[in-house]
């Protein structure tokens, strides 16, 4: 007798899962033993563990009967009809459905499921089911996006303000989509993508000049760490048509009234503007081939020293002909500029709130295929098992050909 749909559902829930087939072996193996849950030969003794379904599947006899979803007007035609009525469903329709309530997973099963998991979802895509699926899941999901690496429908891009590093975003963007060296805290914080600048080259104006600071890439945020009480204001603009971000940041001392800032608490933290600029005062433990001891470059340490009054002066690195500095720039308006990516900086210090003051201009260029390689001399990267091609950091930098560009001070 053949049986129905709905029935072979039924069946295959429960047959077709390996789990269920440990647990009958067990059994088997274990029918003599109903009092003990302990079984063996003497030497090996192991205890038997009852696998449970999981909860999409598992659904107690009282569950079904309080289940409201039984009521509805589809559900209680005889199952014939039923039948019927399923057989016209694409298989991405169908599972779709089962995905909707119990009731609907128990009568429809997870066969239409095995189409679009594993191996199966690569020649699915020949037949066109698997993007039809990721199109009905979409429906329900407005302004979401599927990424085909962790097959994974994410949420809209947050501006840099809100976004936060997770587990998935180098998985899903790449090593060289995130520059994640900028504080972020769940409170506040700044995590600046590729996509945030795919966005704003959609909107780039035709004329050179200077245009008003994009609202997507403000943000303004306050965190504490240990002493020192740093604030980072955020912009970007179009400047002479070329992509300028900019990034003002300001750091004193919790008790700045009572105790004024010291070097040593902004090499504490440590602070930083850009892949190779930063206040760290000594390498990692462990430099990836490399020979000889490297140190960090003190052009940001330097930059501090030339505007701070003697007492912030103590701990940073005095005045000297470090071969580092060879290719670093500094013009006669104090404006810094780092030898191996487009940045620009000035440092100056605010005697009435007894604060350390530091402008950063980012420049990406006017066209999209520069901005890309610029974008990749701003991405930090340093570890034991990268080598001198792919590092990029403060530890390993090397002098570059960069355009010059215009800051809004030069407007």
């Amino acid at each position: 007798m053949a049986r129905t749909r709905s029935q072979r559902a039924e069946l295959a829930s429960s047959s077709n899962k390996v789990g269920q087939r440990k647990k009958s072996l067990r059994n088997q193996n274990s029918a003599g033993q109903t009092k003990s849950n302990l079984q063996g030969d003497g030497h090996n003794t192991r205890r038997i563990v009852n696998k449970h379904k999981p909860t999409y599947l598992e659904q107690t006899l009282s569950e079904r009967e309080a289940d409201p979803n039984r009521n509805l007007r589809l559900f209680c035609l005889p199952r014939e009809i039923f039948d019927q009525i399923i057989d016209h469903l694409l298989p991405d329709a169908e599972a779709c459905f089962s995905l909707t309530c119990k009731e609907a997973l128990h009568r429809l099963g997870t066969a239409s499921w095995s189409i679009f998991r594993g191996r199966a979802r690569y020649y699915g895509l020949h037949y066109g089911y698997y993007g039809s699926l990721v199109q009905l899941l979409q429906r329900d999901m407005p302004g979401s996006e599927y990424c085909p690496r962790c097959e994974t429908l994410h949420p809209p891009l947050k501006p840099p303000r809100d976004h936060r590093e997770t587990k998935w975003t180098k998985l899903c963007m790449g090593q060289l989509a995130i520059i994640d060296y900028w504080p972020q805290t769940p409170s506040g914080g700044y995590s600046l993508v590729w996509e945030h600048i795919l966005e704003a080259f959609k909107s780039q104006p035709s004329t050179p000049g200077s245009s008003p600071p994009i609202p997507s890439f403000s943000g303004d945020f306050t965190f504490n760490k240990d002493t020192v009480n740093y604030r980072m204001c955020s912009s970007a603009q179009w400047i002479d048509r070329n992509f300028i971000l900019i990034h003002e940041h300001h750091l004193r001392n919790s008790n700045y009234r009572s105790r004024p800032l010291q070097a040593a608490h902004i090499n504490g933290l440590p602070f930083r503007l850009c892949a190779h600029l930063s206040t760290a005062p000594v390498p990692p433990k462990k430099i990836s081939r490399a020979t000889k001891p490297v140190s960090n470059i003190p052009l940001l340490s330097r930059a501090i020293a030339t505007v701070s009054p003697p007492n912030l002066q103590k701990g940073v690195p005095r005045l000297n002909t470090d071969p580092g500095l060879v290719g670093m720039e500094m013009k006669d308006d104090l404006t810094w500029r780092c030898k191996s990516c487009a940045t620009k900086f000035r440092v100056r210090y605010d005697g009435h709130n007894m604060e350390l003051v530091v402008t950063a201009w980012h420049c990406l260029g006017r066209e999209l295929w520069k901005a890309q390689q610029l974008w990749t001399y701003l991405v930090r990267r340093e570890g034991p098992t990268l080598g001198p091609a792919k590092r990029n950091s403060e530890y390993h930098s090397v002098s570059r050909s960069l355009p010059d560009f215009k800051i809004s001070d030069d407007i």
